[in-house]
C-alpha cells in the first residue's frame, strides 16, 4: 500500500514540473509564417516556417522573462516586446505577433475582432516611420479613438477628389500610430492599403509602397480637432 502511494505522489510531483504552454502568437506572411510560444519554465521555441521552401525552416530556442506586460528573450531569439491588446509588440521597431492562445492576462484597450481592418503601433522615436515632431510622445488609442478616426478619415476622403463619393472604409486596412502633441491633443498617422492586398499582413508590420495608386495612401488625422492633413496618394 505504501510503494502504490509512494508511486503516485512521484507521479502527481512529476506532472507538477511538466512545463505548460503560457502563450502561443504569430505571424502570418505570404508563404511564410511565425510562430512564438511561451512556456511555464520560461524557456521559449520560436519557428520560422515557409509554405515552399521547407529548406530555408529555421527553430530557435531561449529563455525569457515576463515582467508585468514586457516580454525579453534571450538565446537563439533575441527580443523586447510588449504585450498588448492581444499582441506581442516589438520595442525595437513597428512588428507584431498576434496571440493566438494565452494563459496570462494582458493590457487591452482594443477588441480587434469589433475592428477588423484597424491595427495599431505604438510611437517610439527610435523607430523608422517617425512622422511626428519632436515633442511627440506615445498615446494608446482606445475602440472610441478607432470609432472617431473611422468617421473623420470617410469624411477627410469625400473631401478629395480620389475618393470622392466612398460611402465606408471597410475596403482598405488601416495602420496606425498615435501621439500626444505639445498641446496635449491626440495625433494618428494612418497608412491605408486595399484590404484585399494587405488582409494577411497588415496587422503585423508597418508596410511602405511606393506605387500603386488610391490603392495605397496614408494621412494624419488630429482627434482633438477632427482635421486631416498631410494626405499622400501613391503615384499622385
Amino acid at each position: 500500500m505504501i510503494r502504490i502511494f509512494s508511486f503516485f505522489l512521484i507521479l502527481f510531483l512529476f506532472s507538477c514540473k511538466q512545463k505548460t504552454e503560457l502563450v502561443q502568437a504569430e505571424i502570418k506572411s505570404f508563404n511564410m509564417k511565425i510562430d512564438l510560444r511561451l512556456y511555464s519554465d520560461s524557456t521559449y521555441v520560436f519557428k520560422r516556417i515557409y509554405e515552399f521552401d521547407s529548406i530555408k525552416n529555421e527553430t530557435l530556442k531561449g529563455t525569457f522573462k515576463l515582467i508585468n506586460d514586457s516580454l525579453f528573450c534571450s538565446g537563439d531569439f533575441n527580443f523586447n516586446g510588449l504585450i498588448i491588446n492581444n499582441f506581442i509588440e516589438s520595442i525595437e521597431e513597428y512588428e507584431k505577433y498576434e496571440i493566438i492562445n494565452s494563459k496570462i492576462n494582458s493590457n487591452s484597450k482594443i477588441d480587434f475582432k469589433k475592428f477588423p481592418t484597424y491595427t495599431t503601433f505604438t510611437f517610439d522615436k527610435s523607430k523608422n516611420y517617425n512622422h511626428f515632431e519632436e515633442t511627440a510622445i506615445p498615446y494608446d488609442l482606445t475602440e472610441n479613438d478607432l470609432l472617431k478616426i473611422d468617421s473623420t478619415l470617410l469624411k477627410c476622403l469625400n473631401e478629395t477628389k480620389y475618393f470622392e463619393g466612398m460611402e465606408h472604409t471597410n475596403n482598405y486596412s488601416k495602420q496606425c500610430i498615435a501621439t500626444l502633441n505639445k498641446k496635449g491633443e491626440v495625433q494618428v498617422w494612418v497608412n491605408c492599403a486595399c484590404s484585399g492586398i494587405a488582409k494577411d499582413f497588415f496587422k503585423y508590420y508597418i508596410t511602405n509602397t511606393k506605387d500603386g495608386g488610391h490603392c495605397y495612401f496614408k494621412l494624419k488625422i488630429n482627434l482633438s480637432t477632427n482635421n486631416c492633413y498631410d494626405i499622400s496618394v501613391n503615384g499622385y
